[in-house]
């Protein structure tokens, strides 16, 4: 997103939400323009699950970040957080305005507004900002289990919706662990709404780590995107003793990290990264890329992985990589692999190893 995305033009158009208040701004934050926003108010604190997007903010105050999760940045009256919406709560005494920037996932908009609405009294507001065709035009059917809910403003296929505090929320669920078998072992997973495939394992996954099943586990494996930490720890669970799990996003690194904290694998190190970006050289690369940015599908930054993976890998090492047919990789594959060859696949997924 550029400084003109949408949703920091329908916020830019709504300052008063902002000023001389105690504002917290969590979701989908996508432009790191929207930190110009907190100017007046009195305090702010921005909460944004995707690390190069903070990179992004930090880096506008003259900061920057490690690879942990859990950060916190303060300049002046703002706190920049990177982690999981459950981390910060004790980092928040009092909202006067919250704002949800909102994803397709409703459960993700209730997480949120559950995990703060203790913060919130009589007098505070709680706003949602999203595109149309992404809940923001039917945010107002969540809000009025809240209180008395008004549209705000519109533009740019966005819409503003503004809520009185007046009672809390108490439909929010937790999911339910991922139970599942691959290859020889059963594992349970916590699971959370803020990350990729709830209920059961998706089919790509699957396949990927089918594919791995006659491995020889030996030296540095990396488990590109993690989510919830399934390749991790069936690498592990097969023999890997060095393994890094990493993803952009802070709640995905937490999941992961608590999934293995359950099964006492200490040879998993999770770690925030964009992609490659600044990661080490692995014997084996695992990956399922995603292909949505939020609202938008895209290819571009699996392309870009690709173009960088052959850097990342230690002489003789390999990429394992799941991905729908139909996104045709192999053209980006052969271009900068000297060995790619396809080890599995169905009518909707293909398996890559690249060398």
């Amino acid at each position: 997103m550029s400084a003109s995305s949408p949703i920091y033009e329908l916020l830019n158009r709504n300052l008063a939400i902002f000023d001389n208040k105690d504002v917290v701004i969590v979701g989908d934050i996508y432009d790191p323009m929207i930190l110009a926003l907190v100017k007046t108010a009195k305090s702010a604190t921005i909460v944004v699950d995707n690390f190069v997007v903070c990179q992004k903010m930090a880096a506008m105050i003259g900061q920057s970040m490690d690879h942990g999760i859990n950060q916190t940045i303060s300049y002046k009256h703002v706190k920049l957080v990177f982690a999981p919406i459950d981390s910060v709560k004790d980092q928040v005494s009092h909202i006067d305005s919250l704002v949800v920037l909102l994803s397709k996932n409703k459960q993700q908009t209730l997480k949120l507004i559950t995990a703060l609405q203790d913060k919130l009294d009589e007098n505070s507001f709680i706003y949602t900002a999203g595109a149309n065709d992404g809940g923001g035009k039917s945010a107002d059917t969540i809000l009025k289990a809240i209180g008395h809910t008004k549209k705000q403003d519109l533009a740019r296929k966005c819409t503003l919706f503004k809520a009185f505090f007046e009672q809390k929320l108490n439909s929010f669920q937790e999911p339910k662990p991922l139970n599942c078998k691959v290859l020889n072992f059963e594992l349970t997973l916590a699971q959370d709404v803020q990350v990729f495939s709830q209920g059961k394992l998706d089919n790509g996954t699957k396949l990927l780590l089918e594919s791995l099943k006659d491995i020889v586990p030996q030296g540095k494996a990396l488990d590109l995107g993690c989510g919830c930490g399934v390749i991790s720890i069936v690498l592990s669970k097969l023999g890997f003793k060095d393994v890094t799990a990493s993803d952009v996003s802070a709640t995905a690194l937490k999941l992961t990290s608590d999934n293995a904290k359950a099964y006492n694998l200490d040879d998993i190190t999770v770690v925030a990264s964009d992609m490659l970006s600044s990661l080490d050289k692995y014997d084996l690369i695992a990956v399922n890329p995603p292909f949505h940015v939020g609202l938008q599908t895209t290819t571009a930054p699996t392309i870009s992985m690709i173009m960088q993976a052959k850097d990342h890998l230690t002489e003789g090492g390999c990429m394992y990589m799941v991905a729908n047919a139909h996104l045709h990789y192999e053209k980006y594959l052969t271009e900068y692999f000297d060995k790619v060859e396809i080890v599995n696949k169905t009518t909707t997924f293909i398996v890559y190893k690249a060398s």
